[in-house]
């Protein structure tokens, strides 16, 4: 199916408009005016989302609000119907673009946020997602709100009683609940995993030559839900009922390190070429649960730098590694991190320059 996309930029217009459509999108282009009822003019029933750009009000048109103002517009037309669509803010202001995307969530306007440069850069990475995104709302739809459908949950597991609750106090919106289950249950590590940390839980590199086939084996427990075409996903729960009923019942994949987990593996499954993953410089433990936020490597929490900020229930802390912190990757967080930790890095590193 060819989208129909409304495109709201008042300059640089039509190169940008080409390049949406050889994405495959069918792009109507919109200079809005001082008027902001005209927008409504623009919009039909096709109309399967909008990207805006941030600042409108240099155009010939005379427009005298910019991006947000407009998406609150729509975001209020379409708060109790079922003709809401993604938003999309796609600006060169990196600053406003970073401003949104911190706290994209509490704006309850727009479902993701980039800037030009980034869309330049990867336009695939972009269709992938604003896809994405547009099959939500109809899935959203399809199955009236119904979350675990729409997630496509087993129910012969138990779902987080808060994710249920959380998701039935939502209105019945299309933006809040498909933001919800993105933002909260399908990106967080937590009852999902991406492929970084499943590596890390396995203890198996992804370059080793039998990833992919260990892949195919546990392939009973990929994410299937909505958001799954963009963001590849395993159940957590799933992943501990393989292990207990295929590998081990006697002991847990947590109480390993990365070279035993993968010892246990390779007489298993009787894959020979599983490469364990190796710790970081300043870590001291390879029984690895999680990842690095900033740099992706293996860690165990133990050894982690945590990242102080608000958790849902269900989702899992966040951590820098220390080699991460030592490399200048701890300034962009320094406002999330505790006190001691900061003064035990500054200590680290008075330490490693007096030692050369």
């Amino acid at each position: 199916m060819v989208y129909k996309i409304l495109y709201i930029d008042d300059l640089e217009t039509e190169s940008r408009q080409k390049d949406i459509e050889n994405l495959g999108y069918e792009v109507k282009l919109y200079n809005p005016t001082s008027d902001i009822s005209d927008l409504f003019k623009e919009l039909d029933s096709k109309t399967k989302a909008c990207v805006l750009d941030y600042r409108l009000t240099k155009g010939k048109n005379n427009a005298c609000f910019d991006a947000p103002t407009i998406a609150q517009t729509l975001r209020t037309k379409h708060k109790n119907d079922l003709k809401d669509f993604p938003l999309v803010l796609m600006s060169n202001e990196t600053i406003k673009v970073k401003e949104f995307d911190k706290d994209l969530t509490s704006q309850d306007l727009f479902d993701f946020v980039l800037t030009k440069q980034e869309f330049s850069n990867d336009k695939s990475n972009f269709k992938k997602k604003l896809d994405s995104f547009v099959k939500a709302y109809e899935t959203i739809i399809e199955h009236k709100f119904n979350l675990v459908k729409i997630i496509e949950f087993d129910e012969k597991y138990t779902l987080h009683s808060r994710i249920k609750s959380n998701a039935a106090s939502i209105s019945k919106n299309l933006f809040t609940l498909s933001s919800f289950i993105y933002y909260d249950v399908v990106r967080p590590i937590g009852i999902l995993i991406g492929e970084d940390v499943l590596s890390a839980r396995l203890g198996v590199s992804k370059e080793s030559k039998d990833w992919k086939k260990l892949l195919e084996i546990i392939n009973s427990s990929i994410y299937t839900g909505t958001f799954s075409d963009y963001l590849k996903r395993w159940w957590m729960d799933k992943i501990n009922k393989w292990w207990s009923e295929t590998i081990s019942s006697d002991v847990s994949l947590r109480s390993l390190d990365a070279e035993e987990r993968v010892e246990l593996l390779k007489a298993k499954l009787g894959l020979k070429n599983l490469t364990p993953l190796t710790k970081t410089k300043h870590s001291l433990s390879s029984n690895f649960w999680t990842i690095c936020k900033e740099s992706g490597m293996p860690l165990d929490p133990f050894d982690g730098i945590e990242i102080i900020k608000d958790y849902l229930p269900w989702q899992e802390k966040e951590y820098l590694t220390i080699d991460a912190a030592l490399g200048g990757k701890m300034d962009a967080y320094k406002n999330q991190i505790s006190y001691i930790d900061k003064k035990a890095i500054r200590e680290l590193v008075k330490k490693e320059r007096a030692n050369g």
